[in-house]
């Protein structure tokens, strides 16, 4: 025997199974059809077309750093290859150019949606790789570039109220219309060389508190920091009162400044031309507290208080290298250290008779830090070539000629005769 399964008919309550198909239905047979009046193309089929020729760039030269202060640079050598790829049989073309552009972002521009106010773009160097109606065949044609960018030029910055960018730009024109552009970012960092440690004093009057701090001479973004204080004079001339310290507080503050540029249309907002808004803020990339691990000396003359600890900025906080750029642009970082101080009144030695005297100061000290990129090799490009010599002439040395009358004088002598 053959058993089916149960066919339940389809009640009023239950749903209606989806249709695969959703269309209009031909008039024979009842097949679904697809509307293809309401279908627009698909934004992919745009990537689908293939253009006649491409560009790319290949940098061959290492990143490109700064090394030293904007006065004391010899800047970062840019070379490279650009690549034109000519994919038609023959193609013949009008227009080849290179562009090294910078570029001055504003976060808080003067009009928000006017692109002259937020972006200011500057060309820095243009190579015209074909200036006249060239024909190429099919394949890969390779044109170098290199240029040298000055010392003084602004790192490449992303902070809280502008941006400073790098780019190179390339424009491909045919003679039959064809337009093809390319755009590549370059990263130019600056690099200031560690030297000693600063070191630095901070007096406290009234009180005889005296701190002396050990700072690095540079720090860097996502990186760490050691810290040494000590502070002096803890117990004063009278023996029966002491100060304690009860907690350490630090902080890295990002003081950021910008000039907002008006356009030319915009200019009579602020009162005609070469005028700016200036914008400031003030954020903290860093901070931390300390509530032990210190070392208290109060049997030395004066008594003493020694600590260290790491300080850094952490990676997340996205900090931007200290910069301070002609466009009106300044960035500088500060470091905030707090310690908080508790007077005690001991008249023996025995730790069981002291008593906090209710009295506590806080001594706040502030200090310049130098936030700049890792320099790596620390090797500029000017360093790497081999030296050259002044007193060596450019062709070799010449060398005299032997006559035949004083041949006699380079000759072995001759014994026997």
């Amino acid at each position: 025997m053959i058993y089916l399964p149960n066919i339940e008919s389809l009640s009023s309550k239950q749903t209606a199974p989806r249709r695969l198909f959703s269309g209009r239905y031909s008039s024979d047979g009842g097949r679904p059809m697809l509307d293809f009046r309401s279908s627009k193309p698909s934004p992919k089929l745009k990537n689908c077309i293939r253009n006649p020729f491409e560009i790319t760039v290949t940098i061959e030269s290492p990143p490109l750093v700064c090394y030293g202060t904007p006065k004391e640079s010899t800047g970062a050598l840019l070379s490279g290859l650009i690549h034109l790829d000519v994919r038609e049989t023959e193609q013949k073309f009008e227009n080849f150019a290179l562009a090294l552009n910078a570029e001055v972002f504003t976060h808080k521009p003067v009009t928000a949606h006017c692109k002259d106010c937020t972006t200011n773009s500057s060309e820095l160097h243009k190579w015209n790789l074909i200036a006249e109606p060239v024909v190429l065949k099919k394949g890969v044609h390779t044109y170098p570039f290199s240029y040298l960018l000055p010392g003084h030029l602004p790192a490449s910055n992303n902070n809280a109220l502008s941006k400073i960018s790098y780019n190179l730009s390339a424009l491909a024109m045919s003679i039959k219309g064809d337009e093809v552009k390319f755009k590549h970012h370059i990263t130019l960092r600056r690099a200031i060389l560690p030297g000693h440690d600063r070191h630095s004093i901070r007096i406290f009057p009234p009180t005889n508190l005296c701190a002396s701090v050990k700072l690095p001479p540079v720090i860097h973004p996502g990186g760490d920091f050691p810290l040494e204080i000590r502070l002096d004079g803890v117990v004063p001339k009278r023996k029966q009162n002491r100060w304690r310290l009860r907690k350490i507080s630090w902080r890295i503050d990002e003081s950021t400044s910008v000039v907002s540029p008006a356009c030319r249309h915009h200019s009579n907002k602020l009162g005609g031309d070469g005028k700016g808004m200036l914008h400031e803020n003030v954020r903290t990339v860093g901070s931390g507290e300390i509530k032990s691990g210190w070392k208290s000396d109060f049997e030395s003359p004066g008594g003493k208080i020694e600590m260290e600890f790491i300080a850094g900025i952490p990676a997340h906080a996205e900090a931007a290298c200290d910069i301070d750029s002609p466009c009106g642009i300044t960035v500088f970082h500060d470091l905030i250290v707090e310690l908080i101080v508790a007077e005690e009144h001991c008249p023996t030695t025995q730790t069981r008779l002291i008593t906090p005297t209710g009295a506590a100061r806080v001594l706040r000290m502030k200090f310049r830090l130098v936030c700049t990129d890792r320099s790596g090799l620390g090797i500029s490009w000017d360093e790497e070539a081999p030296p050259t010599y002044e007193d060596v002439p450019a062709a070799p040395p010449t060398y005299f000629t032997i006559e035949t009358g004083s041949i006699a004088e380079w000759l072995p002598p001759v014994y026997g005769e």
